[in-house]
């Protein structure tokens, strides 16, 4: 308590240079939520979005990225494609209980970027049973639409209005939410239609469902036997594994800028502890001179860093969240998509403050070392 009272009193008494380390601190940490937001409202989204779906098996493009959606709505950004004639094969193999192709395209909407999916009417529900009937009918035939809600909104569209595809006009017969990943900014259209947009060459990938889920290994190395071109067989636990891999790259890149904020404030709280420690060398040598141990000393040194990274970190919290904010925005309108990807997670909250108590500590380690060593004798002596 003793160290505590002492590092309070210090941190109010030299208030400007605080001021100033709080303030590196704070954009440092603010910086890193903003950043790191984005890599984990990608993860978020993707692992709901596979959650929500009753696939066991995919079969996609090589040249495909596995994500539920590309930076602008297509899968992996590939114009390959799986040859629809395989489709039948797979579903005569052992332990397939259904199987289903999926079209994905990118519509031009009024407020920016419409993804959609051309999928087989009498089968989506199957596939994607977390969606549920919010306004009109899902009944997916000819030139009709169903709109996820978020599209709905975000266009402004009604049961009955007309949606239009370049020379096509498709008519919205229903409107779907499931309040997960991305299945409600989609827009999802009979897939008979979605294959003009692959010049009927085939399905952006095909969705299969296992009569008994605990053999999907088995059954992946029967597809892979098939030697299907151009295409690579894929479990939902590697689906996922691969697509987390594409965000932790994103992480390690958002991370990367972030960091030079981060050393930033690193530099700011050992040069503000420095000057502080020079300046009261001669109270830390009476302080030994009196009785005072070695560890309390520093523990006073520790704990006013510690005090200004930490104030400064939830500072920047706050400051990452309205800047998160502020970078979802700016990705929704330079990309055009129809939707938010930033999000600010408990597991970033918590990484912040350690971030900010790793700055403290880090800071906080030469002017200690100072400390620990300094002569009684000479500390009094100190001008």
């Amino acid at each position: 308590m003793v160290a505590i009272t002492l590092a309070l009193r210090n941190v109010w008494r030299r208030r400007e240079r605080s001021l100033l380390t709080l303030v590196g601190v704070l954009l440092a940490v603010g910086t890193f939520v903003a950043m790191v937001s984005l890599a984990e409202g990608m993860y978020r989204r993707v692992s709901l979005e596979l959650d929500g779906r009753a696939v066991d098996i995919y079969v996609v493009p090589k040249t495909a990225a596995p994500l539920p959606t590309g930076p602008v709505g297509t899968i992996g950004m590939t114009s390959d494609t799986i040859n629809v004639s395989w489709l039948e094969k797979i579903k005569k193999l052992e332990n397939i209980s259904d199987v289903c192709p999926i079209v994905r395209a990118q519509w031009t909407g009024k407020k920016g970027m419409i993804m959609t999916l051309g999928i087989d009417g009498s089968k989506w529900r199957t596939f994607m049973p977390d969606l549920q009937n919010v306004e009109g009918e899902t009944l997916l035939t000819g030139n009709r639409v169903v709109l996820g809600q978020g599209v709905a909104t975000s266009e402004n569209l009604k049961i009955g209005e007309e949606l239009k595809s370049g020379q096509t006009s498709y008519k919205v017969a229903g409107i779907v939410a499931a309040g997960a990943g991305f299945q409600d900014y989609f827009a999802y259209i009979p897939i008979q239609s979605a294959y003009k947009f692959t010049d009927g060459k085939g399905a952006s990938e095909v969705w299969v469902k296992l009569k008994d889920p605990h053999r999907v290994s088995e059954v992946v190395r029967v597809i892979e036997g098939m030697k299907i071109p151009g295409a690579k067989i894929l479990s939902r636990k590697d689906y996922l594994g691969t697509a987390n891999d594409y965000i932790q790259y994103a992480w390690y890149l958002q991370f990367a800028v972030s960091a030079i904020g981060v050393l930033i404030s690193i530099t700011a709280a050992m040069n503000t502890m420095l000057m502080s420690t020079y300046e009261r060398m001669r109270e830390f040598a009476t302080l030994r001179a009196i009785g005072a141990p070695r560890s309390t000393v520093v523990a006073m040194v520790m704990t006013e860093s510690i005090i200004l990274s930490v104030s400064g970190g939830i500072l920047g919290i706050v400051f990452g969240i309205i800047g998160s904010g502020l970078v979802n925005r700016l990705v929704v309108v330079i990309l055009q998509l129809p939707f938010p990807l930033a999000s600010i997670t408990v597991p970033l909250i918590a990484e912040a403050i350690a971030l900010s108590v790793f700055v403290g500590v880090v800071g906080a380690a030469i002017p200690s070392v100072l400390v620990w060593k300094i002569n009684i004798v000479n500390g009094l002596r100190w001008e």
